[in-house]
């Protein structure tokens, strides 16, 4: 009897993952797939180099919008680019040099209109050299404004 119990209760722990056995074991998820009306959903991946493993880029989609941690390279595989983006179309981003150093920082927008999808620098953006910060620049849409002092 107590066998019977300990099957049934280990079956019923198991059915979540079983029902999502098309998408893959849960521990290894699919990556570029499409939902059912052609927008891009959860991860995907290009590269530069599939046999070497080298990205090109990774990124989180969710309804067809970037969604959470996004980054891009360069041909060697060294970070070019990484972006947080927020479901408000907000992203927080860093643009590295070739040789990893922090190159610039700051917020952008993603805007999405039936006319058009634009990504736009807004907000305080600050750029780096060796390390240090030399600079700090404000935009408004992707006007440069002068920052009080």
């Amino acid at each position: 009897m107590r066998k019977g119990i300990g099957i049934l209760v280990l079956v019923i722990l198991l059915q979540p993952l079983m029902a999502n056995a098309d998408r893959g074991w849960p521990f290894k998820s699919r990556i570029n797939q499409y939902d059912t009306i052609g927008r891009r959903q959860g991860k995907w991946v290009a590269w530069w180099d599939e046999e070497k493993k080298i990205p090109m880029n990774i990124e989180h989609y969710k309804d067809g919008r970037e969604r959470g941690r996004c980054r891009h390279f360069y041909m060697d595989g060294t970070k070019r680019l990484q972006f947080n983006a927020h479901k408000d179309g907000r992203m927080k981003v860093k643009y590295y040099t070739e040789t990893g150093q922090l190159e610039k920082k700051g917020w952008s927008l993603m805007i999405y209109t039936p006319e058009e999808i634009r990504y736009t620098w807004n907000g305080i953006w600050k750029f780096y050299e060796n390390g240090k910060c030399i600079r700090k620049v404000e935009y408004k849409m992707g006007d440069e404004v002068t920052i009080p002092e």
